[in-house]
This record gives structure tokens, sequence and C-alpha cells, in this order.
């Protein structure tokens, strides 16, 4: 696990973490998993930092810009590290990091291959805020989440954070710019889907 971990940094990830593949937690997941990818024994949970100012900017198109770049970002991590997965002979997979895309599937099911949050919930990556995205101890919600599928098992895997980073300020309540987050901690999909 100390040799994978570096090769991921090294491969540009910000922070990772594994989850084996029947980690209850994640057990709503084992038929897309196993359906895309059946050998998949380890999920590699990471995380790209996205530059926070650019991101707080008013400016809507400078922080778009940068949402773009970290998810690019995040899939060429994820494909860099299949490449050299391939290269010593672990296979190995990546699903898309951004917005779900398997539109034809929703509502009956989910409309993304892998959900990354409760992923990187297990990995020890952080915690999922009232604004329903995953807040990293380090680098809070400032982050692109991504998730690599391997065939084989690792000397040790990660577990959640003890403690939950969100202290519900309800600072994204007031932030949202379509009031998709509300006050008593409901949200809709809809409107963030929407508007992003």
């Amino acid at each position: 696990s100390d040799s994978l971990r570096t090769l991921c940094l090294d491969a540009g990830a910000d922070d990772v973490g594994f989850v084996e593949i029947y980690r209850p937690a994640i057990a709503d997941q084992y038929a897309e998993i196993l359906a895309v990818f059946p050998p998949t024994k380890t999920l590699i949970s990471f995380v790209c930092c996205m530059n926070r100012e650019n991101v707080r900017t008013p400016a809507r198109s400078i922080a778009n810009l940068e949402f773009h770049a970290n998810y690019d970002h995040a899939d060429e991590v994820a494909r860099n590290l299949v490449k050299a997965f391939a290269q010593i002979g672990v296979r190995a997979l990546n699903p898309s990091v951004a917005f779900p895309m398997e539109m034809d599937r929703y509502p009956d099911k989910k409309a993304w291959v892998i959900s990354h949050k409760p992923v990187a919930v297990e990995a020890g990556l952080g915690h999922i805020g009232i604004h329903r995205n995953v807040i990293h101890p380090k680098f809070g919600n400032f982050i692109a989440l991504g998730t690599v599928l391997i065939d084989t098992e690792v000397t040790e895997y990660a577990h959640p954070i003890d403690y939950n980073p969100c202290i519900e300020c309800k600072l994204c309540v007031a932030a949202c710019p379509v009031g998709a987050i509300g006050a008593d901690g409901s949200f809709s999909f809809s409107a963030c889907y929407t508007h992003n």
C-alpha cells in the first residue's frame, strides 16, 4: 500500500486511500462496479485540489474554468494510473471523474458508473457535509474526487476519519447560487444538476 500510495501521488493526486470491494458501506454499488469491471478487488480513491481563490471568486468564468480544469486533471491522473498499472501487470479501470453521464439509466438507477463520494469517505479522505460534498480534512471541499478500480488486493486498507469536518455553519446554504441546499438540510439535486 505504501508504494501504491507513492505511485498515486507521483501521478498527480493530492491524497489517496484504498477500499476493498466488499466494504459494507459501499454495498449498494457492488453490482454497478462489478458490471463494468468484474475483477475489481480494490478501489483507489483520490483527491485533486483546486485553486481556492479561483473557486471563491464571483466571476463565474474563472470558477467554471477551475472546475473544468481540475476535473480534466483528475481524469488524467486516473488515466495515468491505469497506464502505470498495465506496465506492472495489474488490470485497472478509471470511471469518469466529472458529473454523471449515464442519464439513460436515471431516475430508476444512478446516473453514474461509480459514486466517488462514499468511496472517498470510506478511504479516509473526508466526510460529506450538509452541502452533499466531501470535505477533506486538509483541503476542504476544494477538491475533485476520482476512483480507479484494480484487480489486486493491497496490504493495508483505509478507514473513515473519526470526525466530520463539516461544522454545519450553513455558509453553503447562503452561498449556493440556485438555492439547492436548504437550511433544514434538504437538497434539490435537479437545481444543482441543471445549474452545473
